[in-house]
């Protein structure tokens, strides 16, 4: 379980630091593509992400600890929003646009937004775990990241970053974190949706 933890924070630091290129990117296809460098991190050094794992939580050997990689990579989130903040303080005023954005999104909104998105995560993860050394597995990372940026679809990871970078007042909080459980859930049902369907 600690091993688990320490390598889900530290996966949740690598989507903070792939948010925050994105935020700093004024052409949003480059910060697309650049952002994938925090999941190609997370999968060529076997950390634990959420929206990566969730899909493999069925399986009849080796399901990972969801709700504890989900706390590690809130804690990850943290982290790095806290540090970029403190560093970089022109950050707040982008990522507050964006968190503000987000969190005002209807629930049938946030759901069908985070189901697609969790249907790209688990193919790009899937994809990349069969295929680790070839081109075709960093190329399903970059489209697959690419596309779900582009498209607005919710990552509960990445999204955990927007609102702890752009958060304003305490009172945010509570809508917040329903928002996140939320893209979660649906982050999760994408990704089992699509293992069910395509796993041999």
């Amino acid at each position: 379980m600690l091993t688990e933890l320490k390598k889900s924070i530290i996966a949740g630091m690598m989507i903070g630091i792939g948010c925050t290129v994105y935020l700093f990117c004024e052409n949003k296809v480059v910060g697309a593509i650049l952002f994938s460098v925090g999941l190609f991190a997370i999968c060529s050094f076997g950390m634990f992400l959420f929206t990566g794992k969730i899909g493999y939580v069925l399986s009849n050997k080796n399901k990972p600890n969801c709700a504890v990689i989900w706390l590690g990579n809130f804690i990850g989130s943290i982290i790095v929003s806290a540090a970029v903040r403190l560093a970089k303080p022109e950050l707040h005023t982008i990522a507050a646009e964006v968190a503000a954005k987000k969190a005002s999104l209807s629930i049938p909104s946030l759901i069908i937004l985070s189901f697609l998105c969790g249907i790209l995560m688990y193919i790009a993860v899937d994809n990349f775990g069969k295929h680790p050394h070839e081109i075709s597995g960093i190329v399903g990372i970059v489209f697959c990241v690419s596309v779900f940026i582009l498209c607005g679809f919710e990552h509960s990871i990445a999204d955990m970053n927007y609102f702890a970078m752009g958060i304003q007042t305490v009172k945010e909080v509570p809508r917040y974190l329903l928002v996140l459980v939320i893209i979660s859930v649906f982050n999760g049902l994408g990704a089992i949706t699509v293992r069910h369907f395509v796993k041999e």
